[in-house]
């Protein structure tokens, strides 16, 4: 169930960081570190979907319905 998500994000900014060491100062360059923060925005959660996801992850294991039809 659980899976390292700082190994990701480490190997997203490493990547970014190397791109744009490549491409600095140019437009494409500011396009990776955009890319990169939006990438890290759009995977950092929330303590309140962190929550429902143990939530979810505790009925599945007891065999518990997660969503009623």
């Amino acid at each position: 169930m659980r899976e390292d998500r700082d190994f990701h994000t480490i190997q997203e900014i490493e990547v970014a960081f190397s791109q744009y060491a490549r491409l600095r100062k140019t437009q494409a360059g500011i396009h990776v570190l955009v890319a990169a923060t939006r990438y890290l925005a759009a995977h950092a959660p929330t303590r309140r979907s962190q929550g429902q996801t143990y939530e979810m992850a505790g009925k599945l294991h007891l065999g518990e319905r997660v969503f009623e039809s």
